[in-house]
């Protein structure tokens, strides 16, 4: 789309913020006004719009992404996400350990053991993990905790929450990412543990990875980075 307005401007209404295109307020793809709760997210929003150039380029605005899929999607299906979320707990990533080759079991082990005691520690909860192939039923004290940890989130970091847990297959790794407990790098490699020591297995440094790899790669930490900008920015 070619870019419509010469000035933009932020206002403050009721507590919230809007965009302002030219004196008109801009609105998401369902027709529902642009509101940001913070003025600091509102001035991150604005930098986007006025950054663009002669073409707008919805890419390299993921701030004001962020809100319209919060306004659109996330807020009027929370409860719905909130479940999904909440369903990847039995199988989720971090609980499931192989056994061999010896080289993935200690590779997984590195990477996830920490952030699993962390949340132990975090949550005061169990969490089961295994060496099987069958699925864990994680206890239903624990489906409670993560439940009531989930439901307390802020529209934002719930935001955050469910948009992680669907790229890391992992309900439990956002927690800790929302409450920084490990780095977005150490987040990264837990998500691909097995799929980064492959580099290893097959020389990547000298035949290159697939394209697939490579591509899942980008998804992961892109969104990864996009989401520690977007918390940065919030309350």
């Amino acid at each position: 789309m070619k870019r419509f307005y010469k000035n933009v401007s932020i206002e403050n209404v009721s507590s919230e913020w809007k965009i302002l295109l030219d004196g008109k307020i801009v609105r998401t793809p369902m027709r529902s006004e642009l509101t940001i709760p913070t003025e600091k997210l509102a001035t991150a929003i604005k930098t986007e719009w006025q950054d663009q150039n002669e073409m707008i380029l919805p890419d390299t605005m993921p701030i004001t992404q962020m809100m319209m899929t919060i306004i659109d999607r996330i807020r009027p299906n929370r409860e719905k996400f909130a479940n999904e979320a909440l369903g990847y707990l039995d199988t989720d990533l971090i609980c499931y350990f192989a056994d061999e080759p010896e080289i993935y079991a200690a590779e997984q082990k590195k990477h996830w053991l920490p952030i699993l005691n962390w949340l132990r520690d975090f949550l005061k909860c169990e969490i089961l993990t295994t060496n099987a192939l069958a699925a864990l039923t994680q206890p239903q004290p624990t489906h409670k905790v993560i439940s009531d940890y989930i439901s307390n989130l802020d529209e934002l970091k719930f935001s955050v929450l469910y948009l992680t847990t669907l790229t890391t297959g992992s309900v439990l790794l956002p927690i800790a990412f929302i409450e920084n407990a490990f780095t977005e790098s150490e987040i990264f490699e837990a998500t691909l543990a097995e799929d980064l020591i492959k580099d290893k297995i097959y020389l990547a440094e000298t035949y290159g990875i697939s394209p697939d790899q490579e591509r899942r790669r980008k998804i992961v930490r892109d969104e990864l980075s996009g989401s520690r900008h977007f918390l940065d920015l919030c309350p």
